[in-house]
């Protein structure tokens, strides 16, 4: 019975020039590895508007939570006992 790790570990032994990417293998300067390089420049920029809006809504949040509590914690009138 053939084991379920040496299907993968043959893969990986026989086929170490498939899995070698433009980067590693090939020409630097090739337009797949500028393609690459733009995704991940792009994939950098997604995520660090979405982490940024997270920052700013929970900033909303703490400052809008903040003033309500102000402007219940108010008194209306003035505590000098007048009716």
């Amino acid at each position: 019975m053939i084991r379920l790790w040496t299907v993968p570990a043959l893969l990986v032994i026989l086929a170490s020039d498939a899995i070698a990417c433009a980067v590693c293998f090939g020409d630097p300067n090739s337009s797949m590895v500028k393609g690459a390089e733009a995704g991940i420049l792009v994939l950098l920029g997604v995520i660090g508007t979405l982490l940024l809006s997270i920052i700013g809504v929970i900033a909303f949040w703490a400052i809008r939570a903040k003033r309500l509590s102000e402007a219940q914690n108010a008194v209306p009138f003035p505590a000098h006992g007048r009716p």
